[in-house]
């Protein structure tokens, strides 16, 4: 939106403040005159002398000036209240201090609620004013002084309800998306609001309550001074009928411009966020909803705008996650349809870790080595997710995973084994490509393990991690450190090959010759290997 100076906002304020007066005015005029008291019956008796254009030219300046002088004290007023907002206009909302910000944006949501009641305030004493002089001067009798009084403060409130929500509307338009670009309007203290309901119930007193109480006090009046009106009963009707018309005509059009503007209030910003839905539901993340308000509407609308920044951070996780894991799998996690508070699962684990590559960051450049290790990484951790195998964590330069969780999997032993292959082939592929670029080779060994463990989401409240505990799950690196021992490049306990299907290809994996002892096992184990 294209910031506005400050000068161009205060005069849009006082043609908006200046217009409602004026318009009301001429409308108080009209129903005036429209009324068959004696005091108006003589007012256009006056039209039918020579000079009756004068008297019109001369009452519409009296009526302008009158405009001026009543608008003036609001005018003053608005200059006022809009002096903390013009200031940071004048600053840039950058460069304002942030008190002063506070201010101008307590200011611009309290702005209607400040002006409003003062703008009521002068249509009840103004009025009341010049008709209690009227009397007093023998102008016209009580009757007709207080129906006139009352009759302009009514019109008065209907007036400065166009104010209020005509303000609101051309704040909501211009200023507030300026002050207010990320919402949240709800969260300004010391500041007032207006509910749905009652805007409701104010449209209902504006365009039902006044117009008909306005056609009561009238016709009350007029039946108090019937006995003491010249006109014949033809014409008394007329006039009253005439009245009507004109009363109907006055506030059908008052009632129809503030109901559109209450419409407005309402139904644009709830049309805003039926888009926005429409937007989401193709999934569009990056859509907005302007919060322009601090009732129901804004709180609403600020409360769809964290859910669809939430939807796009879950969006984000959901892609994070499916790079490391296959799509199934994240999205069976993702929908709440696997348990993570803990489970006993049958899975294998494979554990792979390269060898002397300590020393190997002790003497090359680091940045070589980060290279080296995320390539290596990217290729191994390809070959654990297509063949349906989840990387838990990379630890330093070694690699922790899991086949058969947290999705159940009845092939994880044979597809852990066939991984395992997968790493090899892409390791040959990697070094060469080390190998033409002048890099050293990498070389590391692979542990492959069955057996039960508890599959949980293990941690702080604040930090958690899908991790597997029980004895399978300290064999695999265990088998993983003994490539070294016996020269082999994968070592594979019985109880993974005894889960494998008939006929599988187990490829260059043999028995070892004789059982072996594992530090900190009990028992020795039988196992199978690939020679280095």
């Amino acid at each position: 939106m294209r910031s506005k100076r400050p000068f161009s906002v205060l005069f849009e304020f006082y043609l908006m403040i200046m217009g409602a007066t004026f318009m009301a005015m001429l409308v108080i005029l009209v129903m005036n005159l429209s009324t068959p008291f004696e005091f108006t019956q003589d007012r256009i008796g006056e039209l039918s002398n020579p000079g009756w254009w004068g008297i019109i030219l001369a009452r519409f300046l009296i009526l302008s000036m009158a405009t001026v002088f009543s608008s003036l004290p609001a005018i003053l007023l608005v200059g006022k209240l809009l002096k903390p907002v013009t200031q940071v206009m004048a600053m840039g909302p950058q460069n304002a201090p942030d008190i002063l910000k506070k201010k101008a944006r307590q200011r611009l949501i309290n702005m209607p609620f400040i002006f409003v009641p003062v703008n009521i305030g002068l249509w009840v004493i103004i009025p009341m004013c010049i008709f209690i002089v009227f009397y007093k001067m023998d102008l016209m009798d009580w009757s007709t002084a207080l129906t006139f009084s009352l009759r302009a403060t009514m019109v008065g409130f209907i007036s400065s309800a166009i104010i209020f929500f005509s303000l609101e509307a051309y704040l909501r338009r211009t200023l507030i998306p300026l002050f207010f670009p990320q919402g949240r309007l709800a969260d300004v203290s010391h500041t007032r609001r207006i509910s749905i309901d009652r805007r409701i119930r104010a449209f209902y007193r504006m365009g039902s309550l006044i117009p008909l109480t306005h056609i009561v006090l009238t016709l009350f009046v007029l039946f108090l001074q019937v006995d003491d009106n010249p006109m014949s009963t033809r014409e008394y009707a007329k006039s009253v009928f005439i009245f009507s018309l004109v009363v109907f005509g006055v506030f059908w059009v008052g009632s129809g411009l503030l109901t559109r503007l209450i419409s407005q209030s309402i139904a644009a910003p709830v049309n805003e966020m039926v888009t926005a839905v429409k937007a989401v539901r193709i999934g569009d993340y990056n859509t907005r909803v302007e919060v322009v308000s601090n009732d129901e509407i804004g709180i609403l609308g600020d409360a769809f705008n964290q859910a669809i920044q939430g939807l796009k951070d879950r969006e984000r996780i959901r892609d994070a996650f499916g790079r490391y894991v296959d799509p199934k799998v994240r999205d069976e996690i993702l929908s709440g349809s696997i348990p993570l508070d803990g489970e006993y699962k049958e899975v294998t684990i494979l554990f792979a870790d390269l060898r002397d590559f300590t020393p190997f960051t002790a003497t090359h450049d680091p940045k070589k080595v980060v290279k080296m290790l995320n390539a290596y990484f990217k290729a191994m951790g390809a070959a654990v997710k297509e063949n349906k195998g989840l990387i838990l964590q990379f630890l330093g330069d070694e690699i922790y995973a899991v086949f058969g969780a947290p999705v159940t999997d009845e092939n994880h032993p044979s597809n852990a084994i066939k991984a395992a292959f997968d790493m090899e082939k892409r390791l040959e592929d990697l070094n060469r490509d080390f190998t033409a670029n002048g890099l050293p080779k990498l070389s590391h060994g692979i542990g492959i393990h069955t057996g039960t463990v508890l599959a949980a989401n293990i941690g702080s409240p604040d930090r958690l991690s899908y991790l597997l505990v029980g004895d399978a799950v300290n064999l695999a690196p265990r088998l993983q450190a003994m490539t070294r021992d016996i020269h082999a490049r994968i070592i594979v306990s019985k109880e993974t090959m005894s889960f494998l299907p008939r006929g599988f290809d187990m490829g260059l994996l043999a028995p070892y010759p004789h059982p072996v002892h594992l530090k900190g096992v009990d028992q020795d184990l039988n196992i199978y290997h690939t020679r280095a």
